[in-house]
């Protein structure tokens, strides 16, 4: 009797283990689930930040390249170009730090393209800091040809990626096609970054 008694107690200790098992396992896996959409919806608000800081960077950097750099020294065109490139490296900034809330790792066939994508941002980054640094030097904010071209490459980037950011499914990779020759512009290095991942 005692002996039946244990079997049954054991067979009933057994399923209700199995049954736990099951349970927790289901809830562990809805839960990666989960943490995975969140993961993939923090990258496209990130993306959303930076398409608004970007748009922002992109206004100011027009108007800084269309001071008149031959008044540069009238105090009132001098502050034009200090409001318009603080504000400029300010976005810029915002941009690199959302740049790193980006995680590419759930991304699945799409997470070069992320990746990518945050290369390139991160050398435009690269160049303003670059440019705050010379004006910096120079006391100056006059600017060659080339570093104008620059500029305004910066500003295609930033005014694609906001256009791209208005549609209702934002491709990452239609992004980065459109925004391929004005990076092959800002940064020497892009193509070969590009040649190596076969792009």
């Amino acid at each position: 009797m005692f002996k039946a008694d244990l079997k049954k107690y054991i067979k009933r200790v057994i399923f209700l283990a199995i049954g736990v098992y099951i349970i927790y396992s289901i809830y562990i896996h809805l839960e990666y689930r989960h943490y995975i959409k969140q993961s993939i919806d923090r990258n496209y608000d990130s993306l959303d930040f930076i398409s608004v800081k970007g748009n922002n960077l992109a206004n100011r950097l027009e108007e800084f390249i269309q001071l008149p750099v031959e008044k540069e020294e009238f105090s009132d065109v001098k502050s034009e170009f200090d409001k318009n490139w603080r504000i400029v490296n300010g976005e810029s900034k915002d941009i690199h730090s959302y740049l790193f809330t980006i995680r590419t790792k759930y991304m699945g066939d799409a997470a070069s393209d992320w990746d990518l994508l945050q290369f390139g941002l991160l050398r435009v980054d690269e160049f303003i800091n670059g440019m705050t640094y010379k004006f910096l030097v120079n006391h100056s904010y006059s600017i060659s040809d080339e570093e104008k071209e620059k500029m305004e490459a910066v500003i295609e980037v930033f005014r694609i990626i906001s256009e791209e950011k208005d549609n209702e499914f934002v491709n990452i990779e239609d992004i980065l096609k459109s925004i391929k020759e004005p990076m092959l512009i800002i940064n020497e290095n892009y193509s070969d970054v590009l040649e190596r991942l076969g792009r």
